[in-house]
């Protein structure tokens, strides 16, 4: 038995990271494929027209990110409290929100298309008509799109972010079929291009919505009229620095297009092209990192579990920078293989391109650690600093990039790693004067340690001897704070007969590398008790399920029964293919 042993909260990670960079890794590639399939059965210039409307597709995505990443962490919070209410009424907010949003914003849309059509081609006739023919369609879209970002993040929250891995890859692939049947079987052009995305959204959602018919579902329909507007504000608040990042990030790249070209020409804008596809692969690691840290982290914050959140970074931060340093040290000792990979011919190669992506590859881990850190913030409430650093992280990286230009050409491309290190060589300086001014938070991640005496957390080995173990450490504690005896007793009884349970039955292979969390916390009014394991599923309220209750008892009668009649509340969760038991007991005061 130890205080806490980071097992469970790896093994969240690991089922939730996984299918959420997958996810983004499908988006990408079928995005990749998309152009590919329209540029050669239209054109040239139907792509062009594409990337020119991306900046309108960026503010849509920016909405979406509101209703969809804000809403989903407010949400998040409220399941780890094990307020139903409130989550669910966060998620019937997000719904509608989104949905009424997209319907006025598409509307708008529609009736300007011609002015930001025209407004993005610069006066290309040709560019013009097939912007403007795409953005139409694309109106029609615009409440899918959000709908479907908001339903696959309250998936991922709810704990399922394989089945929005499905409904991701199964969207791409009607979409790249939808793209051939329309443009070259019927003969719609960029318009069939445009409803095939939108029907790749209507897929996608229909596929997420069957997560809500499962039984181990947490989220329902709960429009709470008198609190819609309150959890509105929330979800934006929380939502903010990331919607702000996604628009800035835009811009960015607009802006650095433009540096790189007036510095070294169309050479310049190749290598930049190039440094930005490391970019976006980068992008997609955080992708899932951060729907990570937002769902997960977002559900131990409830929980009040701190200890179990400084798991979670460091673990997030551990994969990441180990994944990211592996790339970098790739494009350090073999620049020439990404360069051939993105089209750099041997026999006319871009002579500066290894030079260019030697030193923007020293960028890609001080960048994705203060991403990380920024989700990390907006998890613990400080808002304010996560949207600083959304902002700061890519106005410093076109300023460090346009000053260096100064320097020399060559010299420019040190701008984008200079700035990811100053970036967080403040942030250590920031958080360590904190640190200073407030005991009792953990190193730059300003998560408060656990130091309380009415809060006891260990995790449990599933082993008998174990389980003895921690009835010993409850025993102790539930004394040392004066609980009455009635009330121990039913506590002490209730883990007992729950721990053996998980040691019997919850899994049958290895038991001795399994452990479960238990977290005790004591108020005025009651002790609440969260058992967490990654056995089958098993709720305590149900009978018939495939896991039984055991029971020391020779006449067999204390079990589930006597289980159910000792506590006064329970609520029970499966999520990220954990069992989560909540008890809660009224104190004899």
């Amino acid at each position: 038995m130890e205080n806490r042993n980071p097992y469970l909260v790896t093994q969240a990670l690991k089922h939730f990271m996984w299918g959420s960079i997958l996810a983004a890794v499908s988006a990408q590639l079928a995005t990749t494929t998309d152009a590919i399939v329209v540029s050669h059965l239209i054109g040239p210039d139907a792509i062009s027209a594409i990337n020119l409307m991306t900046p309108v597709l960026t503010v849509f995505s920016c909405l979406m990110i509101l209703f969809g990443i804000g809403a989903s962490i407010v949400a998040a919070k409220a399941i780890g409290r094990r307020d139903d209410d409130t989550a669910n009424g966060v998620f019937t907010a997000a719904v509608l929100g989104s949905v009424g949003s997209g319907v006025a914003l598409a509307i708008v849309t529609f009736i300007f298309s011609s002015e930001i059509a025209g407004a993005v081609t610069g006066g290309n006739e040709q560019i013009y008509l097939l912007a403007l023919s795409y953005l139409k369609v694309m109106c029609v879209s615009v409440p899918f799109m959000m709908l479907g970002g908001v339903i696959e993040n309250f998936v991922k929250t709810d704990g399922n972010p394989r089945i929005v891995m499905g409904a991701v890859i199964a969207g791409s692939c009607l979409n790249l079929i939808l793209d051939i049947v329309f443009i070259k079987w019927l003969g719609m052009g960029i318009a069939g291009s445009a409803w095939a995305t939108g029907l790749n959204y209507i897929l996608a959602i229909t596929i997420c919505l069957r997560h809500f018919r499962k039984p181990h579902n947490s989220l329902k329909w709960h429009a709470d009229w008198g609190k819609m507007m309150l959890y509105v504000r929330q979800s934006v608040a929380q939502g903010l620095p990331m919607s702000i990042n996604t628009l800035l990030l835009g811009g960015s790249i607009l802006l650095i297009n433009y540096i790189v070209l007036s510095a070294q020409g169309a050479d310049g804008i190749y290598c930049w092209a190039v440094c930005l596809q490391l970019f976006m692969i980068m992008q997609m690691v955080l992708t899932g990192i951060g729907s990570s840290i937002f769902s997960i982290g977002g559900v131990l914050a409830g929980e009040r579990d701190m200890e179990g959140l400084a798991i979670l970074n460091r673990k997030s931060l551990l994969y990441t920078v180990g994944a990211l340093a592996a790339i970098t040290l790739v494009i350090l000792i073999c620049p020439r293989f990404f360069g051939e990979l993105f089209g750099n011919r041997p026999d006319n190669p871009v002579r500066m391109l290894p030079y260019a992506l030697r030193a923007f590859s020293l960028m890609l881990i001080p960048y994705a650690v203060v991403a990380i850190l920024r989700s990390t913030y907006q998890i613990l409430g400080r808002t304010r600093l996560s949207l600083f650093l959304s902002i700061a992280q890519l106005l410093l990286m076109v300023g460090f990039v346009w000053g260096f230009t100064f320097i020399s050409a060559d010299v420019m491309w040190w701008g984008f790693a200079a700035s990811s290190v100053a970036l967080l060589s403040g942030l250590v300086l920031y958080t360590g004067v904190i640190q200073s001014r407030e005991e009792g938070y953990r190193f730059i991640t300003l998560i408060p340690r656990e130091e309380n005496d009415d809060v006891l957390v260990l995790s449990v080995k599933m082993t008998p001897e174990s389980v003895t173990d921690a009835d010993k450490e409850i025993k102790d504690f539930l004394g040392r704070l004066g609980i009455d005896a009635m009330t121990a007793y039913r506590v002490r009884l209730d883990c007992e007969e729950l721990m053996r349970n998980i040691v019997k039955y919850a899994v049958e292979k290895r038991r001795e590398k399994h452990y479960f969390d238990l977290h005790i916390s004591v108020t005025e009014r009651d002790v609440q008790v969260l058992l967490k394991d990654d056995g089958r599923p098993f709720n305590p309220v149900m009978t018939g399920g495939d896991r039984k209750i055991v029971s020391d008892n020779p006449n067999g009668k204390i079990g589930l029964k006597m289980v159910n009649a000792l506590y006064d509340h329970v609520n029970y969760k499966y999520m990220y293919d954990q069992n989560m038991v909540m008890l809660s007991f009224s104190r004899n005061n």
